[in-house]
């Protein structure tokens, strides 16, 4: 159940009934004693065409949890945690980093639908692009400190990084609160990838 690659199969901000929609909850853990630097990706359903992208930063022993929630047009995430994100992620719930449809618009598309409905449903890639040198500034900038990584140095992350010894695991859980439904699944953890 470890590995350097995380699948999550699917997640969906859909109606169940008219008004109640689910979320995707989303975690991944570190279970390492090396801060890492991976790439978590979400991918809409229809043609896998990417729809956020951003590097997370962990440090040793974390856990980092997100909501995939639905937006007026189409799907957003926020998380409460406070590890690094670059860009940085929304943590406000009622203001979530919207889903986008660049991917499969304009001089991209693919000939299937072209709104941000499409990003409601689709599926999550977390991918460790490697170990965090320790002693760095770069593994100051993500290490917590009474819950709160300083995240200020992270320009040289790059240049401290070097390849990573996997560790990751993670799950999903989608959730319905109006229609009393919750399903959980492990993500598919890829080792030597």
């Amino acid at each position: 159940g470890l590995g350097q690659a995380l699948i999550y199969p699917y997640y969906t901000v859909r109606d169940k009934v008219a008004g109640a929609p689910y979320q995707s909850l989303l975690s991944v853990v570190n279970s390492t004693a090396s801060a890492k630097a991976v790439k978590v990706r979400f991918l809409e359903g229809k043609n896998s065409k990417e729809v956020l992208d951003f590097n997370l930063y962990l440090s040793a022993k974390d856990v980092w949890v997100a909501a995939i929630i639905p937006t007026a047009a189409g799907a957003g995430i926020y998380t409460p945690d406070k590890s690094c994100t670059t860009p940085v992620v929304s943590a406000d719930g009622s203001n979530p980093t919207p889903f986008v449809n660049y991917a499969y618009t304009g001089s991209a598309a693919d000939g299937a639908d072209t709104s941000l409905d499409r990003t409601r449903e689709g599926y999550v890639e977390i991918i460790e692009m490697g170990n965090i040198l320790g002693g760095s500034t770069t593994e100051a900038a993500v290490t917590h400190v009474a819950g709160v990584p300083p995240c200020g140095a992270l320009a040289s992350a790059s240049a401290h990084t070097v390849a990573g010894n996997g560790g990751l695991f993670g799950g999903m859980t989608i959730i319905n609160v109006l229609a009393g439904e919750d399903f959980a699944v492990d993500a598919t953890a890829l080792e030597g990838f």
